[in-house]
This record gives structure tokens, sequence and C-alpha cells, in this order.
């Protein structure tokens, strides 16, 4: 048998019973709805949750925060239900399984983004006071041999909460 190409509907063909279902076959079918409204109800409250925060704040839940609340409820058990998680976050399931894939590589970015996180926190206090990101940028070249792109100094300095006092 090739791997792949099994049949998961499990001895069936997708056509309704011409005989009545046995008590068995009743009770597992409920158990399965069961199931899955309480996954349901479980994404709702935390979807529910998440959406009185955020509106409180005042922002959105950013895509790899929904894609991260499907992968919780597949984690689950619920790994056939992919399709409606996605439809219910009016997420696409291309993008979805793209983050799945991209795991790797966004953790290689986490932990380039802590080296250089450090880095531009020894330069913002370098010299005893504080300076903005183009400083930052002439301090690294100059004094650590490090070249980065000013957008990344910017964004890594939003991410670490590092804002330079305004001249007045």
């Amino acid at each position: 048998m090739i791997i792949g190409l099994t049949d998961s509907r499990k001895e069936s063909s997708g056509r309704p019973l011409q005989r009545e279902p046995t008590p068995d076959e009743v009770i597992a079918k409920q158990e399965a709805k069961i199931k899955l409204l309480e996954s349901q109800v479980e994404l709702l409250k935390k979807l529910d949750s998440k959406e009185r925060l955020l509106v409180t704040k005042g922002t959105n839940l950013r895509k790899s925060e929904l894609f991260e609340l499907i992968k919780n409820a597949v984690d689950q058990g619920l790994e056939r239900m992919t399709r409606y998680f996605c439809e219910l976050l009016n997420v696409s399931r291309s993008g979805y399984y793209s983050y799945l894939k991209a795991i790797a590589s966004r953790l290689k970015r986490i932990r380039s983004d802590e080296e250089a996180g450090g880095l531009i926190k020894k330069a913002f206090n370098r010299r005893g006071f504080k300076k903005g990101s183009r400083s930052i940028k002439m301090t690294l070249e100059n004094e650590f041999g490090v070249v980065f792109n000013l957008k990344k100094i910017r964004r890594l300095m939003k991410k670490l909460n590092l804002v330079c006092p305004q001249k007045t």
C-alpha cells in the first residue's frame, strides 16, 4: 500500500447508509460532534479573551498570532479541522502551512535578533548617554566593526523599548 493514498474515511465511501446506524455508530458520531463543539467553544473563548484585550488597546491580532491559535487547536487533537479554523479566523490555509514551514527560520531570526539586540544595547548606552538609531549605526560600525541596516536597528530598538530622548 502506498503511504499517503490510504482512505481516511474509515471503510466509508461517503455515501449515506442504506441501513439504520447501530447504537455504537450513533454514539461514536455524537462523541465526535461533542469533541468538535468543545474545541470550537475553547477556540472562541481564547479569541474572545484576546479580542477584549485588543479592543481595550485598540489593536488587531497579527496573522502569526492567529496561526498560533490554529496550531494550538490542532495540537489538542483536531488535526482534521485546519480548514474550518482557517475559515473561522479569516486566514488562508496556505498562509497557515507556510507559517508552520517557517518555524526554523523564525527561530533563527529570533536568535540573531537577540545577539544583535545585545550589541545595540551596548552601543545605545556607550559613553554614558543615550543615542538614536543613526548614532547607534555609526557606533556599531566604527567601534564594534559590525554593519547593520538602519531599519533593523530601528526595529530592534522598538522591540527592546530603547528610546532616544528628544532634544528641545
